[in-house]
C-alpha cells in the first residue's frame, strides 16, 4: 500500500502540474484555516471562566488597587496556590497561545511555497466578517470532519455541535475531539462514497493524494474533508514529494529560484528582538532556495512536527517518515530525532517553551509596578503546562470543571440575577484620574439590567467581531507587506472585548453575526461626543459607531479613529504595542490617517497615558476639511505665557501638551475641540484664560471597558 501511494507521486505526467500547484496551495491555506479556526472558539470559552484581573507593568502606579472584570493567567505562590478557576484558565490559556504559534508556523510554511496567507477565508468567515463556522447547530470542523458521521460510542460524539459556548463539559468534549489523535478518525468515522466534480466516485474522508479531479481554478473550499488533521498534513506532504515526467519536482515549481522565498514572520523568538527566545528549539522562520530542496523539506517537516507534537501528538510525522523513510531529508530527520531518547514528557523538550525566555519577556510586577518574586501569570501558565500536549491539557480541564468551586460567568449571573456588581469587587479608589469603583459597578449593573441587556449584548458582540476583524485583516497585511506591523495589543484587546461581554451579560458573545464595513467618504470618530463630521448626526451623548470599534492602531481604518494610551509618532512608524514613539505624537481622535493616533475605540474612561520613552509630551493637531476627502491641515494650540507685571500673552504653539497619567479621553477631547475651532482665548489683561467646552460625562460603555494593556 505504501509503495502504491509513492508510485502515484513519482514520474507524474507533467500535464497535472497546474492542478497540483493549485491543490497544494489550497491545502496550505486549509492548514492555516484549521489553526485559525481554533483561536476564537478557544478564546470565547477561555474568557467565560469567571475571574478578575489587575493591570500591572514596570514602574506604573496608574491602576494601583484596581480589579477589572475578566479572568487572566495567574502566577501561583506558596502563600496563594491556584484556585480551580485559575488552574483551568492557565491550562487553556497555554493551549490558546500555542495555537497562535501553530498559526504562525503554518503561515510561514504557506509563504514558503508561494501562498500569501489569508486570515479571512470564506471557509471560516462570511463577507461581513462573521464566523459562520460557529453557527448554531454546526457539526463541521472545517476541512476535517462532520460529527454526524461519527460512529463511535466511547464517547458518542455524533450529536456534538461546533458552537461558541462557555467552558463546560460539552465544550471540553469538543476541544478534546479537535485535538484527538489521527488514528481515532479512521476508527470512528463512517466514510460514505461521494461523487467528485469530475464525476469520479471517491470517499468522503481520507482520500489519498494526489486528487486527480482537482482543477487549477479550485481553492481550499473545494478540498475534500480530510478526516483528521494528521491526514491533512500527510496529503500536504505527499504533494510536496511529487516529481514529474520531465524530471522536475513540484516543490521546485513552488519556490522562487535562488533566493529566499516568501515573507517569514515571527512573534515568539526573533521579533521584537529578545534576550532569550520563547521557543529556542523551534526554528520559526524558514530559509529556502531551489538549490537544496532537502533542506527546505527538513525545515517544513520540523514545522509540522512542532505543530502536531504540541497538539495532537507526533503520530502524524511518524506516518510521513514511514512513507518516505529512504528520502535524504527523512534520513536527516531520523538522525536528529535519536537525540530525544529517554524523554518522558509528552511534548519533546525542544518544542516546549523556555522558562527563561518567558520570564524575560513577561516578568512579574505588582499593581504598584514593583517586580515580584514570581513570574507573571502569562509566563507561568505557559511554562507550567508546556510539557503536555493539548489533548492531555483538555483532559485535565475536564476533571477540573467537575469540581464544585468551578464557575463560569453565565452560571454566576444565573445565581445572582439582581444587580450582582458592587464596588468592593473592583478594588479600591485612590489612584488618580480613574472613575470611582462605585460608578463602574453602577454602570455594570445598568448595562446588565433587563431593560438594557439585549442592547448591551449586541454592542459588545459587535465590538468583539470588530476587534477580531481588525486582527485578521491586519494579519492579511502582515504576511503580504514587510512594512506592516503585527497587531500585538489587539490580541489582548480581543480578550478584553470577549470577557466584558461574558462578565456584564452572562451571555456568549455572538461572533457569527458579522459587522458591516465602514462607509467610504464618511468620517467616523473615536469616542463619545467627538464627531468632527457634523453630517454624521452624532450628538454629545453618542459613543463611537460600533463600526469603528477596534483595539489596535493597525485596525483603525481611517483618520480621527485613534484611541488608547499607546502613543504613536505623528509621522508614523513604531510598534503598536509600546510607548516608544519619538518626537511629536499623533493625537487620539485627531489622527491624520489610519494606523495613527493609538488604539482601542471607544476610549475607556480608565485609559491613562503611561510614561513614554522620550521627553516630548506634545501632540500634533489637525483641522479636517469637508467631505469626501476631509483633508487634514496642521493647526496650532494657544498657550498663555506669563510676563513680569504684564498681562499674559498668547503664544500659538505647533503642538498640544499632555502628561503622563492623564486620561486619554481628556487629551482626545482637547484635540477634538482644537480641530473644531472650539478652543478660545477669553478675557483681557491679567484675566485671560484658555476656554475649552466641557466634555460629556462618560457613558456606561466607556466606564466598564477596561483600559488597553
Amino acid at each position: 500500500m505504501q509503495q502504491e501511494a509513492i508510485t502515484k507521486l513519482k514520474n507524474r505526467n507533467i500535464s497535472h502540474l497546474k492542478a497540483d500547484l493549485a491543490c497544494v496551495k489550497a491545502i496550505a491555506q486549509a492548514a492555516i484555516n484549521v489553526e485559525l479556526f481554533t483561536i476564537p472558539i478557544y478564546m470565547v470559552s477561555l474568557y467565560s471562566i469567571k475571574g478578575m484581573h489587575q493591570i500591572n507593568s514596570a514602574g506604573s502606579k496608574l491602576y494601583t488597587g484596581r480589579w477589572w472584570p475578566g479572568s487572566g493567567a495567574t502566577a501561583a505562590t506558596k502563600e496563594k496556590p491556584l484556585t480551580t478557576n485559575e488552574n483551568v484558565f492557565n491550562k487553556v490559556y497555554s493551549v490558546f497561545i500555542e495555537e497562535m504559534l501553530h498559526l504562525q508556523l503554518a503561515s510561514n510554511m504557506a509563504s514558503t511555497i508561494g501562498v500569501t496567507p489569508i486570515f479571512t477565508s470564506k471557509a471560516l468567515q462570511s463577507d461581513d466578517y462573521g464566523w459562520h463556522c460557529y453557527k448554531a447547530n454546526s457539526t463541521l470542523i472545517p476541512h476535517i470532519l462532520d460529527f454526524t458521521d461519527w460512529k463511535g460510542k466511547d464517547p458518542d460524539l455524533s450529536k456534538l455541535t461546533v458552537e461558541l459556548r462557555a467552558m463546560n463539559e460539552a465544550q471540553v468534549d469538543l476541544f478534546l475531539a479537535i485535538e484527538e489523535k489521527a488514528e481515532r478518525g479512521h476508527e470512528m468515522l463512517f466514510n460514505p462514497p461521494v461523487k467528485r466534480k469530475n464525476g469520479d466516485v471517491g470517499t468522503k474522508y481520507f482520500e489519498s493524494a494526489p486528487f486527480n479531479w482537482f482543477t487549477p481554478s479550485m481553492g481550499e473550499t473545494d478540498l475534500p474533508l480530510f478526516g483528521s488533521i494528521g491526514h491533512m498534513y500527510l496529503c500536504y506532504w505527499d504533494y510536496l514529494e511529487i516529481t514529474y515526467s520531465d524530471g522536475s519536482h513540484l516543490l521546485s515549481h513552488l519556490i522562487s529560484p535562488a533566493k529566499d522565498n516568501g515573507l517569514q514572520r515571527d512573534q515568539f523568538n526573533n521579533t521584537p528582538p529578545r534576550e532569550a527566545k520563547q521557543y529556542p528549539g523551534i526554528k520559526t522562520e524558514i530559509e529556502c532556495t531551489t538549490q537544496d530542496l532537502n533542506n527546505v523539506k527538513l525545515q517544513l517537516i520540523n514545522n509540522i512536527n512542532a505543530i502536531t507534537d504540541q497538539g495532537e501528538g507526533d503520530d502524524v510525522v511518524k506516518t510521513i517518515i514511514e512513507r518516505w523513510v529512504t528520502e535524504p531529508w527523512a534520513v536527516s530527520f531520523e538522525k536528529a530525532q535519536t537525540k530525544k531518547a529517554g524523554m518522558l514528557s509528552s511534548v519533546q523538550s525542544k518544542f516546549q517553551p523556555s522558562k527563561e525566555g518567558l520570564i524575560k519577556d513577561y516578568p512579574g510586577y505588582d499593581d504598584q509596578g514593583n517586580p515580584t518574586a514570581a513570574a507573571s501569570g502569562s509566563a507561568q501558565a505557559r511554562f507550567d503546562n508546556g510539557g503536555k500536549d493539548h489533548f492531555e491539557l483538555f483532559d485535565e480541564v475536564k476533571s477540573l470543571i467537575a469540581k464544585d468551586d468551578y464557575i463560569t460567568w453565565d452560571v454566576w449571573h444565573e445565581n445572582n440575577p439582581d444587580k450582582p456588581w458592587n464596588d468592593a469587587m473592583l478594588g479600591i479608589d485612590g489612584a488618580p484620574h480613574l472613575p470611582k469603583t462605585s460608578d463602574i459597578a453602577a454602570a455594570l449593573n445598568r448595562l446588565g439590567s433587563p431593560a438594557e441587556i439585549d442592547n448591551t449584548f449586541t454592542i459588545f458582540s459587535s465590538s468583539a467581531v470588530g476587534t477580531i476583524k481588525g486582527i485578521t485583516t491586519s494579519l492579511n497585511k502582515y504576511w503580504a507587506d514587510p512594512k506592516s506591523q503585527f497587531p500585538s495589543p489587539a490580541m489582548g484587546g480581543s480578550g478584553d472585548r470577549v470577557s466584558i461581554c461574558w462578565a456584564v451579560t452572562g451571555r456568549c458573545p455572538d461572533l457569527v453575526t458579522g459587522i458591516e464595513n465602514q462607509t467610504k467618504q464618511q468620517l467616523y470618530h473615536a469616542c463619545q461626543g467627538m464627531a468632527i463630521d457634523e453630517s454624521s448626526g452624532d450628538d454629545k451623548n453618542v459613543c463611537a459607531d460600533k463600526l469603528a470599534y477596534h483595539s489596535c492602531k493597525g485596525s483603525n481604518e481611517c483618520k480621527t479613529q485613534g484611541g488608547c494610551g499607546f502613543v504613536q509618532s505623528a509621522t508614523g512608524g513604531g510598534n503598536c504595542g509600546s510607548s516608544a514613539a519619538a518626537g511629536l505624537k499623533s493625537a487620539p481622535a485627531d489622527n491624520l490617517c489610519g494606523s495613527l493616533g493609538g488604539c482601542a475605540v471607544p476610549i475607556s474612561a480608565s485609559q491613562l497615558y503611561p510614561a513614554q520613552s522620550d521627553a516630548n509630551y506634545e501632540m500634533q493637531l489637525y483641522k479636517f476639511g469637508e467631505a469626501p476627502h476631509f483633508h487634514g491641515q496642521e493647526i496650532q494650540w494657544p498657550e498663555l505665557v506669563a510676563r513680569d507685571m504684564l498681562p499674559p500673552t498668547v503664544v500659538e504653539k505647533n503642538s498640544m501638551p499632555y502628561h503622563q497619567g492623564e486620561a486619554v479621553y481628556d487629551v482626545a477631547w482637547r484635540s477634538y475641540c482644537a480641530a473644531k475651532g472650539l478652543v478660545k482665548v477669553q478675557g483681557s489683561g491679567h484675566n485671560k484664560s484658555i476656554h475649552i467646552p466641557s466634555s460629556p460625562a462618560p457613558s456606561d460603555i466607556r466606564l466598564v471597558l477596561p483600559p488597553s494593556t
